[in-house]
């Protein structure tokens, strides 16, 4: 019965979306035909694809076997947005015809309005869900795999001699469907030679799983003075229906520490350990997830920061942004960088020498790259994955290397 609601709901914004920019072709038969077909043609696709997700797809996300379930959800995901977006010309059209036809209600025939649509709206309808739709497929095309090395240099009053740090997060890596892709994530690290890697969370969309295939390449990743890890919201399998209490649950939550060995990394749950180098010495501290508003709040960050020394530099890996402003800012640890994922730059925006822009801005301050209060800092990963959407416009997936200079 949802099935059938949702499908209707979807063929009305269908239908209304159609008959509002027909009129565009009324005078160009062969492209009225051309346009009816296509865009019909291309409904049905997404129809079917939107069934098959609902009916037929596995309900954990792939891990031995791949798939390509993501690439069909995008298309849903690229078509609705596109056609709703262009939805809300029209519907301001509509809502200007109405007036119209109301004022003619109580005119004369000399003095009444043309009913008809207005071009403009007409044709911008047309072209914001053509822009989408283009914009989006291409970023599947060309940004889902297009990594891109983010450089920064960040001051840390203390600190000694410059130190690389490799920064990842939001591998989210159930979208991945090829190794060879993950290889060549591993490869760019290592080419960069880094004293430390750290990853802020978000390694799977759901469950521990979706890793098997990569673990051996992921083990891979080398760093002088080790690799350490947070989780991040989708680590804890949250979001699947399972209550925490639950073997299932607990399992799997097991199971993601383990992999996280197994992969090498130094998982920290609300912990810390100092890090000792050639030529300087500093704290790593690490809190579970801890996002403002609805998410959840596992990170400890008092538990995190006992005997820690405030002598040493403080870095602080925290998955979501949102901790830094509602809550280290307020405290009293002297916490001099953190390190955070999460927003993937929403996976779309522009990112240009000197301006930066993404609609996920307007949920969080700071969301991509190097941020500054006083004498504290937070940098902001873009991610690496993708999640939702399997593709990247204007924000591409990030690995981030970080000169930590005096």
């Amino acid at each position: 019965m949802k099935l059938l609601f949702l499908i209707s709901f979807i063929f009305l914004i269908d239908l209304y979306f159609y008959f509002g920019v027909i009129s565009f072709f009324e005078k160009q038969p062969v492209g009225q035909v051309i346009f009816k077909i296509s865009y019909w043609l291309l409904s049905l696709i997404v129809y079917v694809a939107l069934i098959y997700l609902i009916l037929y797809s596995d309900e954990t996300t792939p891990s031995i076997k791949f798939n390509n379930n993501i690439i069909y959800s995008s298309l849903f995901f690229i078509f609705f947005s596109a056609k709703l977006v262009g939805c809300v010309p029209l519907i301001t059209d509509d809502i200007l015809r109405l007036f119209k036809q109301i004022f003619n209600l109580f005119s004369s025939n000399e003095s009444k309005l043309d009913v008809s649509r207005l071009n403009f709206l007409r044709n911008t309808a047309l072209f914001a869900s053509g822009f989408i739709v283009s914009s989006m497929l291409l970023g599947i095309k060309f940004g889902r795999f297009n990594f891109k090395k983010y450089f920064s240099n960040i001051s840390i009053k203390g600190w000694n001699s410059d130190y690389k740090i490799v920064h990842l997060s939001d591998l989210h890596i159930g979208s991945f469907n090829s190794v060879e892709k993950v290889e060549e994530i591993v490869n760019i690290v290592n080419d960069q030679n880094p004293d430390l890697i750290v990853f802020t969370g978000d390694l799977v969309n759901n469950y521990y799983n979706e890793v098997l295939p990569y673990v051996d390449v992921l083990k891979k990743l080398k760093a002088k003075d080790g690799k350490y890890s947070v989780l991040g919201n989708h680590d804890y399998c949250d979001y699947v229906g399972w209550k925490r209490s639950s073997v299932e649950w607990r399992e799997n939550f097991e199971n993601m520490k383990k992999i996280q060995s197994k992969i090498g990394f130094d998982l920290l749950l609300n912990d810390s350990r100092v890090i000792n180098s050639s030529s300087n010495s500093f704290n790593i501290v690490g809190v579970e997830n801890w996002g403002a508003g609805n998410f959840n709040k596992d990170g400890d960050l008092d538990k995190a920061m006992i005997g820690v020394d405030d002598k040493l530099p403080t870095i602080l890996l925290s998955h979501d942004p949102s901790h830094w402003r509602n809550a280290v800012l307020k405290s009293k640890y002297l916490i001099d960088l953190q390190l955070s994922g999460h927003t993937h730059g929403m996976q779309f925006g522009i990112e240009i020498p000197g301006f930066k822009w993404s609609p996920v801005s307007f949920r969080y301050k700071e969301w991509a790259g190097l941020y500054k209060e006083s004498d504290k800092q937070i940098y902001v990963n873009r991610g690496l994955g993708h999640l939702g959407y399997a593709g990247r416009v204007g924000i591409m997936p990030d690995i981030s290397i970080l000169n930590i200079k005096s």
